[in-house]
């Protein structure tokens, strides 16, 4: 008799461990059904190729008026505007590299094209950050300093020449 109890609790003690588990598997599912898995937030909407092209002619249509006319604080203020994204903290400029047209080695060549456009791109953000603060000084062609922490998000290469369009974080 006490063997047969015994018995009876050990199979009743089975079947609720059973349910419980059962019933956490059953929720564990209908969460992942819910919300899936943790993903990270997502950055805001990404650029195509197209409007960072396009972004790229607007920026290098705005710098060379200002090598034109480099006192004209107008034409600074009117490339703040496109160039500094205040809400997504990011200032952006365009830099031109010429490849010599009697290179012996293409690939060295466009090599040095994207390095020098790179430099030019992050000379304008240099510009930029400084007119930020005053759009009347440093006077363009005046500037000295450290070259800003900046990353390649577009580039186009031609034959004759590379265009990159760097990112830097707007501080």
């Amino acid at each position: 008799m006490r063997n047969h109890l015994l018995q009876k609790r050990l199979t009743a003690y089975i079947c609720l461990v059973g349910v419980v588990w059962v019933l956490f598997l059953f929720f564990s599912c209908k969460r992942e059904e819910k919300g899936g898995e943790i993903k990270p937030p997502e950055k805001a909407t990404q650029e195509t190729e197209a409007q960072l092209s396009r972004l790229t002619g607007e920026l290098m249509s705005l710098q060379e008026p200002i090598r034109q006319e480099p006192m004209n604080s107008d034409l600074r203020l009117k490339l703040l505007a496109t160039a500094v994204n205040e809400q997504q903290q990011w200032i952006r400029a365009a830099g031109i590299g010429l490849i010599p047209p009697d290179s012996p080695n293409l690939s060295v060549a466009t090599q040095g094209a994207e390095r020098a456009a790179f430099l030019d791109a992050c000379r304008w953000i240099a510009y930029l950050k400084a007119w930020r603060k005053d759009p009347l000084t440093p006077d363009f062609g005046q500037i000295s300093g450290q070259i800003p922490p900046a990353k390649i998000i577009y580039k186009h290469s031609a034959p004759d020449q590379v265009v990159v369009l760097v990112e830097a974080e707007l501080r």
